[in-house]
């Protein structure tokens, strides 16, 4: 080899490991496949400064204990879905739908079909589900499959409700909840939901419904990727995987933290939403919770319980006068609506508990909101000698039901009779009333299906309460939405003395 060669190599050597260096880095495409993976871990709070850094403390009227979107089974959990989650469509503070997953559509004239396309440029979050940790692309398929989710037999039926009316659904969760042999199955999809292509798929109705897309809002039907259902080791009750703004960080007994998940790819995420962090606390006692609210220990309480609504608003809408320079009260016109039924099949003395309950009037219940029923008429049966020491319910975390349960029995069955839970929260028949639960946007759809047969209602105006250092919260006419979009914290320096 002359010099002249030997020169030029050496030269030519250092550019070419630099070439070979950078085809290496454009080969391995991980932030093409998920521009999350670019970003800091979930909670990672140095890549901002200190001072930009915002935490939101929420208290929750209820426990969270399941993050599957098919499991949630009160109001509180709800909220927390739909931060992490995202559906085909979300619904605005004034209740009308906007575009989520769904990045165009359009409705046949005469409105039975829709056909839907897809934001591909939205991925899940990573997760370990997924073979390298690292969350894909959404696609049509994916919806198929939730939707498909919500008719088997091993999850509530409550989200299949918003999809009867679409075409072949209702006969695939027949089959899916009554023929329990799948060999002898015979409908392997359903016929209304067909993925057209990657980003597209289309849905045909069997009536017209006006009210559809505010049916595809609901949390119920959020999306998740099928990776996360089917993995035994991280199911979606204990880590969920969805397209939200927010993961979850860590969950533990009375407290879940959630921490926003930007995007490189969607910039405006970050000013979107400003509050980085969200920690959410569960206190069983009413008392307690409004403790730690007034200690500033929690900063926002987007729905306030029957006794610390009582407590801090006049007529249950206006705030105290006592708090007026204290919190902030926000009146949203969504609700909250509660449920008592009578067990028509309980093996307990019904004639007396019915002739018990005949005696009740509107007046009697304080706390709960407008509270309706139809009273049953007093009977003279002999069965009505025999006075129970003890009436039984199924337990139940909603304090509204709790404090209606507690009015009727103070005020019919005390002191012959007391009502005590059980601790069990299925209807048998040992328990002679049992309480539901839904709210002001569910109700019409579900009703007739999961709420017929109800003796007593009470409607809750949801009421919430924050402190003013909280900025952007506005009313809503949607139960469960949390309004981030926009919402700072300026929490003052504490004394450390």
């Amino acid at each position: 080899m002359n010099n002249t060669l030997s020169k030029k190599l050496l030269i030519l050597l250092p550019l070419m490991i630099l070439l070979y260096g950078c085809g290496t880095t454009d080969t391995v495409t991980v932030v093409e496949q998920s521009p999350e993976s670019a970003t800091a871990q979930d909670g990672d709070e140095s890549t901002q400064p200190r001072d930009e850094f915002q935490q939101l403390r929420v208290g929750t009227l209820e426990p969270i204990t399941n993050f599957d979107p098919l499991f949630a089974d009160n109001l509180s959990t709800l909220r927390v879905i739909a931060l992490i989650y995202d559906g085909l469509f979300k619904l605005n503070p004034e209740g009308e739908p906007e575009p989520a997953l769904v990045s165009d559509y359009s409705v046949s004239e005469d409105g039975r079909q829709y056909e839907l396309t897809i934001n591909r440029d939205l991925y899940f979050h990573d997760s370990n589900v997924f073979g390298a940790g690292v969350g894909r692309r959404i696609q049509a398929d994916d919806i198929r499959w939730a939707f498909e989710r919500t008719a088997k037999s091993h999850v509530p039926p409550t989200a299949s409700q918003l999809l009867m009316n679409i075409s072949g659904y209702e006969n695939y969760f027949i089959e899916q909840r009554t023929i329990y042999d799948e060999s002898k199955r015979v409908l392997d999809r359903i016929t209304g939901i067909e993925v057209v292509d990657a980003e597209t798929i289309r849905i045909t109705l069997k009536q017209p419904d006006d009210t559809f897309l505010h049916k595809l809002a609901s949390p119920y039907l959020s999306i998740y990727p099928r990776e996360a259902a089917q993995n035994s080791d991280n199911s979606l009750k204990n880590a969920p995987v969805g397209t939200g703004a927010y993961v979850l960080n860590s969950a533990t007994e009375g407290e879940i933290v959630l921490s926003r998940k930007p995007s490189p790819r969607f910039t405006d995420q970050i000013e979107k939403y400003p509050v980085n962090r969200i920690d959410f606390v569960y206190q069983s006692s009413e008392s307690e919770m409004f403790q730690s609210f007034a200690r500033e220990n929690i900063d926002w309480m987007p729905e306030l319980g029957p006794q610390i609504k009582k407590q801090v608003t006049v007529d249950g809408y206006n705030l105290n006068a006592a708090y007026e320079n204290q919190f902030t009260l926000v009146q949203n016109s969504a609700k909250r609506l509660t449920m008592i039924y009578v067990n028509q099949n309980s093996e307990q003395n019904m004639d007396y508990v019915k002739n018990q309950l005949s005696e009740l009037n509107a007046d009697q219940f304080t706390s709960t909101g407008t509270v309706s029923f139809e009273p049953f008429e007093a009977s003279d049966a002999d069965s009505l000698a025999e006075t129970p020491s003890e009436l039984y319910i199924p337990f139940t975390d909603n304090p509204f039901a709790k404090t209606l349960l507690t009015d009727i029995n103070n005020s019919v069955f005390q002191p012959e009779t007391k009502l005590a839970f059980l601790d069990i929260r299925a209807v048998t028949p040992e328990t002679s009333l049992y309480s539901r639960w839904t709210d002001s946007f569910h109700y019409p759809f579900f009703n007739g299906r999961n709420y017929a047969g109800y003796w007593l209602s009470a409607e809750s105006v949801i009421i919430g309460i924050h402190h003013s250092f909280i900025d952007g919260i506005v009313p809503s006419s949607v139960p469960w939405l949390l309004p981030l979009e926009g919402l700072t914290v300026d929490r003052p320096e504490q004394d450390a003395s």
